[in-house]
């Protein structure tokens, strides 16, 4: 029988490490939860999971509210893409790596063209042609777990009540995760 991966040690509370390659490449940083199953009643199965997931139906409402009061697209990640949105062509897209940090960090982000501010690429595409941007992560027990992304390609952006907006419904979802 030939080895399928990498060989390590349970230590005595019953912890292994994850290589850090395999951590780079699965984006599995400190903090992340991982779901443990068993397979076949003898392997383990390790797998990201996402609390914002479990929020789907209450995350497609979330955006189609949103929208509709402030009339740009709007978009509801988890940290790694977007689960909903009130334009199909954006759902289940990955965000860019570099927008992924800026959730994680937890802090509201306000882009505006008009303000001289450089554009968040979101998706690797070149097509960028958003002129105001917003990002507000959203939060449970101290850790990022999605966010609330608004688009604006017009001449009329987002105002700070766009802002107060996207952080009451960041609370309510964050509120929905038991």
């Amino acid at each position: 029988m030939e080895s399928k991966g990498i060989i390590r040690r349970v230590d005595e509370l019953g912890r292994i490490v994850l290589p850090r390659e395999m951590r780079k490449m699965l984006n599995i940083r400190v903090g992340s939860k991982l779901e443990i199953g068993i397979v076949d009643g003898c392997k383990f199965l390790l797998s990201k999971y996402s609390d914002m997931q479990s929020l789907k139906e209450y995350s497609d409402a979330v955006a189609s509210a949103i929208s509709v009061s402030i009339e740009h697209d709007v978009l509801i990640s988890d940290m790694e893409s977007i689960l909903s949105a009130n334009k199909k062509k954006y759902i289940n897209k990955n965000l860019s790596e570099e927008v992924q940090e800026l959730i994680y960090k937890k802090e509201i982000i306000v882009k505006k063209l008009a303000d001289g501010s450089e554009m968040l690429d979101f998706f690797h595409e070149q097509n960028n042609d958003y002129c105001c941007q917003l990002i507000v992560p959203i939060v449970k027990d101290g850790d990022a777990i999605g966010s609330i992304i608004i688009l604006a390609c017009e001449n009329k952006c987002f105002d700070d009540s766009s802002v107060k907006v996207c952080k009451a419904f960041s609370k309510y979802l964050s509120d929905q995760i038991l």
